[in-house]
């Protein structure tokens, strides 16, 4: 009784209105967006905005959304329109929340590899591939296209999309797809609303993602009149500049502060036994990571160079010891689930008591947000399993599979909420590849390995994954005093709308610019061919049980739960198992010198005029650094666009 009383005195509490205004905005924008996410990251090639957190393409609408304040203000003068009026606080973080959403799921990590892959296999089947024999009979009719002459005109370009001859068979996939979408959207945010009194009330996580859009809205902020701030921002807005200019005219000079694949200068260090081991090391100086990375906790920038050299040395011994002969030594995906399954499984362990009494309150309906989220959750995870059912996967498997996807899930975005990174790949280690390893290609039924291949597309990686997006969301409604159910509506709204516009967007695309014209990134080909291609493989010429990913993914879970031990257990210990987990990805191979550069500058401004001395130096200077590329940056890239040329990309 007492528990229900205080339940419902907390939800006085909160305002019962919404940002209208920025909800309508924010749903405008998401086509735009969509539209300028695809044209970067999948037809130029350039920036992919979505591989880092937070997004940077949301940032930059966000600044632009608070520079047009000033003439909103100039306005309100003369008007007395609420439309006409200056954004407030909750406005602008509303619509920083649906264009992450939107950015989510068209990113280089979500729809922008499901729409290749609808067209792909007819495409290249052929006697030789075999693939007709091996596994086009397994794949649902319904889900890809077929059409030889829509698929024709989206490879060739130079039609347009809503001719019936190039449309109408894609109506089904979209369909049966975009549904699909659209159930994995409310289990994530199902989840979210399940976990979001344990990591949000109870644990307090302090969601260090929001730090940067929350300082850009805040009004009269002291850091716009901070000198670090603007010495920051000046110094990567330079780099920007002149690197823009040199891409455009070579004779430029240019400060190299990114690298293109392997440089050859770094590839030269690496040569002869045993230091060929390490070739394929990258070494970048971004000003915005350094800048992300004076935000982040030491402890974890610590953790993040001393793992990925960890990784580094783990190659060098290896082939010093003859380790290399093993097939897929040193197996550095599957370690890093056994990180990330650890970490989710003590989030899960520390909380199950908490965790037993919000399952019970959701169905003794105390809490109606809770009440909703499960309802939410069980409703979207049937559906995902009998759509899995549908194209093929025995409910066993299915079952199996989305088990894992979920511990992958709550995995991700504890360390989100927790602690912030810019990146948590997990490339190639989704749960496809996870009941590959255990049981083996051999191991599991014909069909059910055919279909856990086709839901590659949502498990190739976890960069631009919405979950965290939809936890941080709540976030922000709780810091705002908005309605949670009313906030939940808002999301659910702003998935659908991104899906489908992310959908239509990349068909529109294909059919302009022609899968293998005029897209200038391997990113179409490889994201459609992938899946496939490694089906084929693995029936073809079916590999033995590899006994030893398992063994990796136990080592990986046992390493992780001995550092969290050490954690508590000795109070001066200073690495951090998050930092295990997301430096053996590929976004640390490129992230890891920044990092490190802001470790060092970090601790060394702490030691010599402590905490007040970062927080009035270096954590404004940081925010310049990353404020000042990704405003030049984004720049540049919208000119790129506007003038269908090649422009700097300031990421990857």
């Amino acid at each position: 009784m007492k528990q229900g009383l205080v339940l419902k005195a907390v939800e006085r509490e909160v305002a019962v209105g919404l940002p209208w205004r920025a909800i309508i905005l924010g749903s405008l924008l998401i086509p735009i967006n969509a539209y300028w996410v695809t044209m970067m990251e999948l037809v130029r090639y350039a920036g992919h905005p979505s591989n880092i957190a937070p997004f940077a393409n949301v940032i930059f609408i966000i600044l632009v959304l608070v520079c047009l304040n000033l003439i909103l203000s100039l306005l309100g003068n003369f008007t007395r329109s609420n439309w006409l009026k200056p954004f407030s606080v909750a406005e602008l973080l509303t619509v920083y929340l649906i264009l992450s959403i939107g950015t989510a799921w068209v990113g280089h990590d979500g729809i922008q590899v499901l729409m290749p892959q609808i067209v792909y296999p007819f495409r290249y089947a052929s006697p030789e591939n075999r693939w007709e024999e091996l596994f086009l009979s397994f794949l649902p009719r319904w889900l890809y296209v077929s059409d030889k002459t829509a698929i024709r005109n989206a490879y060739e370009g130079g039609h347009l999309f809503w001719h019936p001859e190039n449309f109408r068979p894609w109506i089904l996939p979209l369909i049966g797809w975009g549904s699909f979408c659209v159930a994995l959207s409310l289990l994530m945010i199902g989840l979210s609303l399940l976990v979001r009194r344990r990591w949000m009330e109870e644990e307090r996580l302090t969601y260090p993602v929001l730090y940067l859009p929350q300082e850009v809205v805040k009004p009269d902020n002291p850091i716009w009149r901070s000198k670090p701030f603007w010495l920051g921002f000046f110094a990567s807005a330079f780099v920007d500049i002149l690197n823009g200019f040199a891409t455009l005219y070579p004779s430029i000079p240019s400060i190299k502060v990114r690298v293109w694949h392997y440089d050859p200068l770094l590839a030269s260090l690496f040569v002869g036994y045993p230091l060929e081991a390490l070739r394929g090391t990258r070494m970048s100086f971004y000003p915005f990571a350094i800048g992300l990375g004076l935000l982040l906790p030491p402890d974890l920038l610590l953790s993040c160079w001393v793992f990925y050299w960890f990784e580094r040395l783990q190659r060098l011994i290896g082939l010093m010891v003859g380790w290399t002969q093993l097939p897929g030594y040193p197996w550095t995906n599957f370690q890093a689930f056994g990180g990330y399954s650890g970490i989710g499984l003590f989030a899960l362990w520390v909380a199950r008591k908490s965790f037993s009494q919000t399952l019970m309150r959701s169905i003794q309906g105390i809490d109606k947000n809770e009440k909703l989220g499960l309802a939410i959750f069980v409703v979207s995870l049937a559906f995902l399993l009998v759509f899995a059912k549908a194209m093929g996967m025995s409910f066993t498997t299915g079952t199996m599979f989305f088990a894992i996807y979920l511990l992958l899930l709550i995995s991700i975005t504890r360390i989100r909420a927790e602690l912030g990174p810019p990146a948590h790949d997990l490339h190639h280690a989704g749960p496809d590849e996870v009941l590959i390893a255990i049981f083996g290609p051999q191991g599991l039924p014909k069909r059910d390995l055919v279909v856990a291949k086709l839901f590659y597309w949502f498990n190739r990686a976890y960069r631009s994954l919405p979950c965290p997006h939809y936890l941080e969301g709540l976030k922000i409604s709780k810091d705002q005093k908005l309605p949670f159910d009313k906030t939940t509506v808002v999301m659910i709204f702003a998935s659908v709308i991104s899906i489908f516009a992310a959908m239509l967007v990349h068909v529109y695309t294909f059919y302009a610019y022609g899968i293998t014209s005029k897209f200038v990134g391997p990113a179409i080909t490889a994201f459609g061919g992938e899946p496939f291609w490694r089906l084929q493989g693995l029936l073809a010429s079916p590999p033995p049980l590899n006994p030893y990913p398992v063994r990796a993914m136990v080592a990986g879970t046992l390493f992780t739960f001995a550092l969290m031990w050490l954690r508590a257990s000795v109070t001066w210990f200073p690495l951090h198992p998050v930092g295990y987990a997301i430096s053996t990805s590929w976004s640390m191979n490129v992230l890891w010198m920044p990092l490190f550069i802001a470790y060092l500058g970090k601790m060394g401004i702490m030691r010599v005029g402590g905490y007040r001395a970062f927080r009035e130096t270096a954590l404004p200077f940081g925010v310049g650094l990353v404020l000042g590329e990704w405003t030049i940056g984004n720049l540049w890239l919208i000119y790129g666009v506007a003038r269908g040329i090649q422009t700097y990309a300031f990421w990857v």
